[in-house]
C-alpha cells in the first residue's frame, strides 16, 4: 500500500511516539470490541480516537472513527469489522511529515 503523508505540527515532534503507540493499542482493542459485539465500547473508544487524531492532526484516522462512532452509536455492527480494517490498514500506512506551522 502507498504511504499516505500527513503533515503534523512540528511543535508536537516529541508527543508523536506516544500518540502513535496509543492509537496501536486503541486498535487492537477495537478489533477485540468488534469481535465481541460490544457497541456502547465501541462508541466510547472511537469518539477517543476522533478527537485524539483529530486534535494531532491525522483528519482521515478522525474520520474513519467518526463513522465507526456513528455506526455504533446507531446499533449498525454490520459495517464496523471493515471500517476497523481501514482504520489500520491507513494507521499502517500513514507517513508523518513534521513541518512547522506556528
Amino acid at each position: 500500500m502507498a504511504k499516505i503523508k500527513v503533515e503534523i505540527d512540528a511543535d508536537l515532534q516529541d508527543l508523536i511516539p506516544q500518540f502513535t503507540e496509543n492509537r496501536k493499542k486503541d486498535i487492537l482493542a477495537l478489533e477485540d470490541l468488534i469481535s465481541k459485539n460490544d457497541l456502547p465500547a465501541i462508541a466510547a473508544l472511537t469518539h477517543k480516537i476522533k478527537g485524539a487524531a483529530s486534535s494531532y492532526g491525522f483528519m482521515q484516522l478522525s474520520e474513519i472513527a467518526a463513522q465507526m462512532e456513528k455506526l455504533s452509536k446507531n446499533n449498525e455492527s454490520a459495517p464496523l469489522a471493515n471500517l476497523a480494517q481501514e482504520m489500520k490498514a491507513h494507521f499502517e500506512s500513514i507517513e508523518i511529515h513534521f513541518v512547522p506551522m506556528s
